[in-house]
């Protein structure tokens, strides 16, 4: 298990960014008393829940007229 400070070295973020995602639910967690522990289980979920998908259109391939 994870401490928010591991938490956060690993994603390259601030420990407040990570409180944050705690507080509006949105990293789930373990609490034992003031301890607040993360598992590799719901980082990843956490992360996965954040990902950005694009969606790109598929262009026709261009014929250069030099080619």
């Amino acid at each position: 298990m994870m401490t928010v400070k591991d938490v956060a070295k690993r994603l390259n973020v601030s420990e407040g960014a990570i409180y944050k995602a705690i507080q509006n639910g949105a990293l789930e967690h373990h609490r034992f008393g003031a301890a607040i522990r993360v598992t590799d289980e719901q980082l990843a979920e956490y992360l996965d829940e954040t990902r950005i998908r694009v969606e790109r259109e598929q262009t026709p391939l261009t014929r250069f007229k030099h080619l």
